[in-house]
Order: structure tokens, then sequence, then C-alpha cells
């Protein structure tokens, strides 16, 4: 395990986890957004965080598979740098479009004035 599976792994949890909330989001919670508002900013959200988070379980899975099939199937090293160099550049491309795609949703929402917070509850007695 590297620095980059370390990093890979925050990510793709913090990924997951902002899609999930996005998903558990219902348009009643917001009532000045049109249901179709809210549903376009809701698809526009899960949509930039699943090629991230699938990027950051797939490097990690991948880089323990990889290095298990190399120590019983030696590779020259140029074949064994562009194989990984290829799983790294996927990743960090993938990651990149995240946050991009991510932002532009984020300016979506605050276009249309989705507020995330969620209600305190009120205490009785």
């Amino acid at each position: 395990m590297d620095q980059y599976d370390i990093i890979a792994v925050i990510l793709g949890v913090m990924f997951t986890m902002r899609k999930l909330d996005t998903q558990s989001r219902d348009p009643s919670q917001q009532p000045n957004v049109s249901p179709e508002d809210f549903m376009r900013w809701q698809r526009q959200t899960v949509a930039a965080y699943v090629p991230g988070s699938y990027a950051c379980f797939f490097r990690v899975i991948f880089h323990f598979g990889y290095m298990r099939y190399v120590a019983h199937h030696p590779l020259s090293p140029r074949a064994f740098s562009r194989v990984a160099l290829l799983v790294d550049l996927v990743w960090l491309v993938a990651t990149i479009t995240t946050f991009v795609r991510a932002n532009a949703a984020r300016e979506l929402r605050r276009k249309l004035g989705i507020v995330l917070e969620r209600p305190t509850p009120k205490r009785e007695g």
C-alpha cells in the first residue's frame, strides 16, 4: 500500500458519502425550488461523484491485485511501469473530472437556491 492508495481511499469514501447524501435528499425539503430543477441538480451531482468513486476504489483494488500478479508473473520494468502509470492516469483524470463536475453541480445548487442544511429538531419540554 502506498500513499496514493490512502489518498484514493479517502477520496473514494468522500465521493461516495456525498453521492449518498445527495441521493437521500427529497424535493419536498426544498419548497422554494421546483421538483424538476431539484431532480436535475440531484442527477447532475450524483453523476459527478460516481466516476470518481469507482475510479478511487478500482485503483486500490487493482494495486493489490497487480502487486500479487507481478509477484508470481515477473514483468519487465518497462511493462510494469506502463501498466501502473496507465491506471494512475485514469484515476487522476477521473478524480479531476469529478472535482470539476461537482463544482458545476455546486454552482447549479447555489443558482437554484437549494440549501443542504437539515433542520434541527425542536426540543420539547
